[in-house]
């Protein structure tokens, strides 16, 4: 089993916030399941390339669009020093913006390992939710499933949402696929080498960064947003990113009043999902 540089250790446990009393495995998939049912979605298991992605969808949407909200890195760690065997996100934030986002074609989707079993999962290893989270394989997979929900929603094309790490991911996808309208991040560490030089840590070895992208990502309409009491990923993170796109017409960043990185975005959220710029409509 790979382990982490120690100096990266800081970074990832701001990011997953982890802690040595997190619920068991059952209990955080049965919290995922709760918001779920609330919100009328159903769980399906994805085959994606090595790994198996937990969604949930509402089975009756059709849609010309598919809005794939992408989930956090979850619980990376369980102690300062010991990687979690399992990155099933204690809370699972963007799930529950999901859930309140009442347009058609709208579908959660989890990142390899959560809640299909960590290390038990297929092809699953402690460093794909901690150095290697944004690697090649995590965003392959991730855009695999992508084609999946869109098929079934039966949309031509996608619209992605990502929170956290999952903000990364979507941009990621997005930079290899010609289908996506638009991207909205939330509290996002869009450019990881001005994240770990932030924090003052080693860079995230095995990950790819959305900055390397930026020419291509400059095309599509995107608003990133960052919370103002935000002490994780601060808004200048997400400048250094938009400061590299060579065109920035459509590409936003709003920082939001009394929100932190895990808490006050759901309370917000039925007022930013609706609102985005002209252009990305």
């Amino acid at each position: 089993m790979k382990r982490p540089h120690p100096a990266s250790l800081i970074v990832l446990l701001l990011l997953v916030a982890a802690c040595t009393s997190a619920p068991a495995t059952s209990q955080r998939a049965a919290t995922a399941q709760t918001v779920a049912s609330q919100g009328g979605m159903s769980v399906e298991i994805l085959t994606a390339g090595s790994f198996d992605l937990l969604a949930y969808r509402r089975p009756a949407d059709r849609a010309s669009q598919a809005i794939v909200y992408i989930e956090g890195d979850g619980l990376g760690y369980i102690s300062k020093s010991q990687p979690s065997n399992d990155p099933t996100p204690v809370d699972p934030v963007m799930l529950r913006l999901a859930v309140v986002d009442p347009r058609p074609g709208v579908a959660y989707l989890a990142r390899p390992c959560q809640y299909t079993g960590g290390e038990n999962a297929r092809n699953c290893q402690t460093d794909l939710w901690t150095l290697g989270r944004f690697s090649e394989e995590a965003v392959a997979a991730t855009s695999l499933a992508i084609d999946q929900l869109k098929a079934q929603s039966g949309a031509a094309r996608v619209a992605l949402i990502g929170y956290s790490g999952g903000g990364v991911i979507a941009l990621l996808v997005a930079a290899r696929r010609q289908d996506v309208d638009w991207i909205i991040t939330v509290a996002s560490p869009l450019d990881i080498d001005a994240f770990t030089a932030y924090h003052k840590v080693a860079t995230m070895q095995g990950s790819l960064n959305p900055v390397s992208y930026a020419r291509t990502l400059s095309r599509i309409p995107q608003i990133h947003y960052a919370g103002q009491d935000d002490k994780v990923v601060p808004a200048t993170v997400m400048r250094s990113y938009l400061a590299a796109l060579p065109h920035i017409e459509c590409a936003k960043l709003r920082v939001e009043k009394d929100v932190d990185h895990h808490q006050g975005w759901l309370s917000v959220w039925s007022r930013l999902s609706p609102t985005i710029p002209s252009c990305m409509k």
